[in-house]
């Protein structure tokens, strides 16, 4: 028993490594021309890393954002975030899963503060591809 509990134990690992070397490194592009730049991975736990520029038509077009996930087949999640300028600071949670070969259909959530010192939120859904 001990041995069959070792052994899947492994498979499930070198499944979540296979996951996380698949990530790295990547770029991905949303349907309005976000860019998803995965730049470091862990193959064990399959957390990455990386830099999100926003859409080129967003309130601040094309910002840097920094990110960190964790990715496990075939469900992704990841935030992005931008707080050491108080111009188009904002976080962000992203959540989906892989649809298809080079393709992730995700879920987002965004707060900022607004010029008028109120919280905003916003909600969508964007599918990114593989480049």
């Amino acid at each position: 028993m001990v041995r069959l509990i070792a052994a899947l134990f492994a498979l499930a690992a070198s499944a979540a490594a296979a996951s996380a070397q698949d990530m790295l490194p990547s770029v991905w592009q949303s349907q309005g021309g976000a860019i998803l730049k995965v730049l470091a991975a862990d193959p064990v736990t399959g957390e990455f890393s990386g830099v999100y520029l926003s859409t080129p038509t967003a309130p601040c077009p094309l910002v840097p954002y920094r990110v960190a996930g964790r990715f496990h087949a075939p469900w992704v999640r990841f935030q992005t975030s931008r707080t050491w300028t108080p111009d188009c600071a904002a976080t962000a949670f992203w959540s989906g899963r892989i649809i298809g070969p080079g393709t992730l259909a995700l879920r987002w959530r965004s707060t900022s503060v607004g010029p008028d010192g109120r919280v905003v939120r916003r909600y969508g859904r964007e599918i990114f591809q593989r480049l």
